[in-house]
């Protein structure tokens, strides 16, 4: 079992749920599709559309670089960094990227804890805005829920950063946010959650042969929840040996009620054919899904594919957990791209895409060493590219 906690593994369940984490939200920001220059990052993209891929392609994914125009940090500017809880690593983890980056670039960071609720992530703005900082990263938390304290910092001249979220217009078509971080060039929000599912489609067709009889699992509480289920229809449609059995639309009632791991094992003792098992939410396999496959007695004839990659989910998969397989991205590079765009806010420069990518990880390719987290291959030093962006500016 992974190191959380019970009540922390629960925890990471109910926040992906809620939509809390990277790229989740409830409409996608127009801008993020046109932002390209000749600084914004390279994709290499091995995920072809509409043709059926092979798992090489699953493995490989799709892949960016940080941004190459340089921006000058300003000299000890106060940065203000809202997590959206520090209980669950798929916060920490940005939030800790996003402190260390704004530290290794001169300025002094805080982070705050929002405490996963509304009411946290609100007052940790109006905290940041008491302080008088500079500028405000909003980890992991879209527009709609915090729009009030977004407002008093608009009010008051201070730059927020949606940092894994996205904004909300209010009237006249203004936006809250004074930027949002955009993963990869070229890609808006629905299209980078479409090429998740995509390439839990194309790990699935690889690891069955083209034979895949899938039991598939849809989020139903968000629309990011939908575009992954796209994603993977679309893609899993140019295998003509493939199928779907069912599609079990679960939402974040089903999750609370513990109810989640009872209808999928209702589901696999009705397809008893079913070999292939596509997830969008890594937390679930907490709140009893790993379980469920693995009481169901079938879990070595299942193929069981994710969406996130954390550090638990990654033992789960190393260690034949009921998880064998997720799309994998870079949190703690969120957290430095974060501190990039409010950079680049604060100089009036041009926002450029993090070039933040995504990358099947199964026990055999990909998998980090034990205890680490997910990172790409080939190896990306993200960290070391900003810093020379920001020295040399």
């Amino acid at each position: 079992m992974p190191r959380h906690s019970r009540a922390a593994a629960f925890a990471v369940a109910a926040l992906l749920a809620l939509g809390v984490l990277s790229g989740c939200g409830d409409s996608e920001d127009p801008e993020a599709a046109s932002s390209s220059s000749s600084g914004s990052s390279d994709v290499v993209d091995s995920t072809p559309d509409a043709e059926a891929v092979g798992i090489d392609a699953a493995f490989a994914g799709v892949l960016g670089t940080p941004p190459t125009e340089p921006t000058k940090p300003p000299a000890g500017a106060k940065v203000w960094v809202v997590s959206c809880g520090e209980a669950v690593p798929t916060c920490a983890t940005p939030t800790a990227g996003a402190v260390a980056a704004a530290e290794a670039a001169g300025m002094e960071a805080t982070a705050c804890d929002g405490k996963l609720n509304p009411q946290g992530w609100a007052e940790c703005i109006r905290q940041g805005i008491s302080a008088q900082v500079d500028g405000i990263i909003v980890i992991g938390q879209d527009c709609a829920s915090i729009q009030g304290a977004l407002q008093e910092a608009k009010s008051a001249d201070i730059p927020t950063v949606g940092d894994g979220g996205n904004d909300c217009d209010i009237s006249g078509g203004d936006k809250l946010f004074s930027a949002i971080v955009q993963d990869l060039p070229n890609m808006t929000a629905q299209q980078f959650w479409e090429r998740t599912g995509a390439l839990q489609a194309a790990w699935i067709i690889g690891k069955t042969d083209g034979k895949a009889n899938v039991l598939s699992l849809k989020f139903t509480d968000a629309i990011w929840g939908g575009w992954i289920q796209d994603g993977f229809e679309a893609e899993l449609a140019t295998c003509d040996g493939c199928t779907v059995e069912e599609t079990l639309e679960l939402g974040n009632q089903d999750v609370g009620s513990g109810q989640l791991p009872q209808k999928v094992s209702t589901a696999l003792l009705k397809y008893p054919s079913a070999n292939a098992i596509n997830v969008p939410l890594d937390g679930w396999f907490f709140a009893g899904l790993a379980q469920a496959i693995q009481s169901s007695g079938r879990s070595d004839d299942l193929n069981v594919i994710g969406n996130f990659g954390e550090i638990g989910n990654l033992d789960f998969i190393r260690n034949n957990g009921g998880e064998d397989a997720t799309v994998g991205f870079n949190a703690d590079w969120g957290g430095w791209a974060g501190v990039d765009t409010l950079i680049r806010v604060l100089n009036g420069d041009e926002v450029l895409p993090a070039g933040i990518g995504l990358q099947v990880v199964d026990a055999d390719t990909n998998m980090p060493a034990e205890g680490q987290p997910f990172a790409y291959n080939p190896p990306i030093d993200f960290a070391s590219a900003y810093q020379q962006l920001w020295n040399g500016a």
